[in-house]
């Protein structure tokens, strides 16, 4: 029998969420992201704990600087970073076009304008890019939701009132942004790192980060 969603491969697993079997592939490269797979499913748990591992060898495959960087910012900082993955995993399912190059513009982007802010300038860089902008718009939303509970989006913000530090948030970033680096060399470099989070990530915003190493 043929699989109900390429009809090409042979079909060799039952899939819960299509009533259908379908091949291993389809199931690997469509699970979450084109499949509404229930989290009781057996190949989506199986899936995720394969990826949590190659998530963990490629964060090792970074230079130490970067490495011993990330491991100190999600080890003080989870949750920042669990709400930036899961703004990037949201945009990922809402967006099919969204690749790892887009991630890292729109964290290039809102880095550029924190280390303006920074220098005492404030000066918001958006971009062009209609895959790129919502994405950088949600980042800056997340972090600036942190950096100033009182609801304040705008002007300057009072440190006495701040949860997050302009120099974290910074941190957090390129944390990120050394991620998707990681991916550029995997089986998917144009999605990797995005698809991953889409597929790893939990339905609902999750209270602490996937990082593990």
């Amino acid at each position: 029998m043929k699989c109900g969603l390429c009809d090409l491969r042979k079909a060799k697993r039952q899939c819960p969420a299509k009533n259908a079997l379908i091949c291993p592939q389809c199931c690997g490269e469509k699970r979450v992201l084109e499949i509404d797979c229930p989290e009781t499913c057996a190949y989506l748990i199986a899936g995720r704990e394969r990826e949590v591992e190659d998530y963990t060898r490629r964060i090792g495959t970074l230079n130490p600087a970067d490495h011993d960087r990330n491991s100190r910012v999600f080890h003080d900082h989870q949750d920042v970073i669990a709400r930036l993955e899961y703004a990037i995993a949201r945009e990922r399912l809402s967006s099919r076009d969204l690749r790892d190059r887009d991630v890292a513009q729109a964290v290039t982007i809102l880095l550029d304008t924190y280390r303006t802010e920074e220098n005492g300038v404030l000066y918001e860089k958006v971009s062009e890019d209609l895959r790129v902008e919502p994405l950088r718009r949600e980042l800056k939303t997340v972090i600036e939701a942190l950096r100033n509970p009182e609801g304040e989006a705008k002007g300057i913000v009072d440190p006495k009132n701040t949860r997050l530090q302009l120099g974290v948030a910074i941190d957090c970033l390129e944390c990120i942004r050394s991620m998707v680096t990681a991916y550029e060399s995997g089986r998917n470099p144009a999605s990797g790192y995005v698809d991953f989070l889409a597929r790893v990530l939990p339905r609902q915003e999750a209270p602490s980060s996937i990082f593990l190493a």
